[in-house]
């Protein structure tokens, strides 16, 4: 009688085991991380420590003719882009986004205080770089997602001794795993 009783709390339990396991389905989630070159994204004002002749292009005098209104309209078609990447997946598009072709932070400020990009509340991670012409690297986030546990940026120095962009490394917990992005975009 013993064995009966037994063989069936087995058989009740393995079949419990088997029901849950067929029946539950894993959840997943899914979140958006890119990349995007925002393709010398400059403001009009002179930077006396960067490159002499790609600041005189970026100036309203200069052979761009980059003034105000057309460094707005870049920010405006650079948000509305940034705005829809990953949105088929994910609706409030990249949680993480590296960019490169910046000339510095204030210019990431102006681009996340955009219409478009000002709800998903971005932060930015930035350090500026030695290159000579004045582009650096950063990492956007949303703090929803992703928060920042350290960043750093990582001098490379060239065989010839000269120095490139730096690499921007930048750690953190992504949805509740630890993540490490490398942000990098040489000349």
């Amino acid at each position: 009688m013993k064995i009966k009783i037994i063989t069936g709390v087995i058989f009740i339990v393995f079949n419990l085991i088997c029901f849950n396991s067929f029946s539950q389905k894993e959840e997943l989630k899914v979140g958006c991380i890119a990349f995007y070159n925002l393709e010398n994204l400059f403001d009009t004002i002179i930077d006396l420590d960067t490159d002499k002749i790609l600041q005189e292009d970026f100036t309203p005098h200069g052979d761009k003719k980059w003034d105000s209104k057309k460094y707005n309209k870049k920010l405006e078609n650079m948000s509305d882009v940034i705005s829809q990447i990953g949105t088929e997946f994910v609706p409030t598009g990249p949680a993480i986004l590296g960019v490169s072709e910046i000339e510095n932070k204030e210019v990431l400020i102006d681009l996340v205080s955009t219409e478009k990009l000002k709800p998903l509340n971005y932060q930015i991670v930035h350090f500026d770089s030695p290159d000579k012409r004045g582009i650096d690297v950063a990492l956007l986030y949303q703090p929803k997602y992703f928060t920042v546990t350290n960043s750093k940026s990582i001098n490379i120095n060239l065989d010839d001794g000269g120095l490139t962009r730096d690499i921007l490394l930048v750690s953190g917990i992504f949805d509740g795993e630890p993540m490490h992005f490398m942000v990098n975009h040489w000349s």
